[in-house]
């Protein structure tokens, strides 16, 4: 997310109604958990107001500073793994809000939907055990077995009037073909098995440099593509 940090920038602004976001949460015994700030609970009930771990001296969120509730315009930039957090929430922001070019950071939100963990939907036991903990802390709650069917529900916002134009993030795209590089790879190393041996006795020094710099631009090209689909951890939603 791309933020001004100026702090002689233009104020938070206020953004009418509410703004509707998605982020991920850690889903615990005693309700949802940011996954980045784990020391700020689980999230409050029915409006999460938003604290300054760093400087209460100032109304969150503020410029020049990272506080604030964090939410993205589009679901495609959640991120996934567990490090983001096992399930994804629709949240709807209001009050101060800074508008960023992929998300945003609110003086207050609060939960409208939320899918159930995927270790949930293959256990009976532990999906009633995630309902029940839902319910019981978050009252009125959309609760989701699927996460597409949450979201054909809960659609992204046009943003066009704050002047902002909703995107999904390329992540993704960048995601599969890292996995489409992986397998060529290992299928090519696989491969290597199979050669016979006079065959590989036979290959030339210079043939050995060319297999090995092949190998290092595998890796390189790995290494880039996962960067580029992974958005680094300080840009989690909190």
């Amino acid at each position: 997310m791309t933020l001004p940090v100026d702090p002689a920038a233009d104020p938070p602004a206020l953004v009418t109604g509410e703004l509707r976001g998605y982020r991920r949460f850690r889903l615990a015994e005693d309700g949802l958990r940011p996954p980045v700030h784990v020391a700020a609970g689980p999230w409050s009930w029915p409006v999460e107001q938003a604290r300054c771990a760093v400087d209460d001296g100032h109304a969150p969120p503020a410029r020049g500073c990272g506080c604030g509730l964090y939410g993205w315009y589009h679901p495609s930039c959640t991120g996934l793994g567990t490090g983001w957090g096992d399930v994804t929430a629709v949240v709807a922001a209001r009050g101060r809000i800074v508008l960023g070019d992929t998300g945003f950071r609110a003086a207050a939100a609060r939960v409208q939907a939320v899918t159930l963990p995927r270790r949930a939907r293959l256990s009976p036991r532990r999906r009633r055990r995630c309902e029940r903990v839902l319910a019981e802390r978050y009252p009125g709650v959309l609760v989701y077995r699927s996460r597409r069917r949450m979201l054909r529900r809960h659609p992204p916002e046009d943003l066009s009037s704050l002047g902002i134009t909703v995107r999904p993030s390329t992540a993704p795209r960048y995601r599969w073909t890292a996995l489409a590089v992986w397998l060529a790879g290992v299928l090519t190393l696989c491969s290597v098995a199979v050669v016979p041996r006079p065959v590989l006795v036979g290959i030339t020094p210079a043939g050995w440099l060319v297999a090995l710099a092949g190998f290092v631009l595998w890796q390189a090209a790995l290494v880039w593509l996962v960067v580029r689909a992974s958005p680094l951890p300080g840009q989690a939603p909190r």
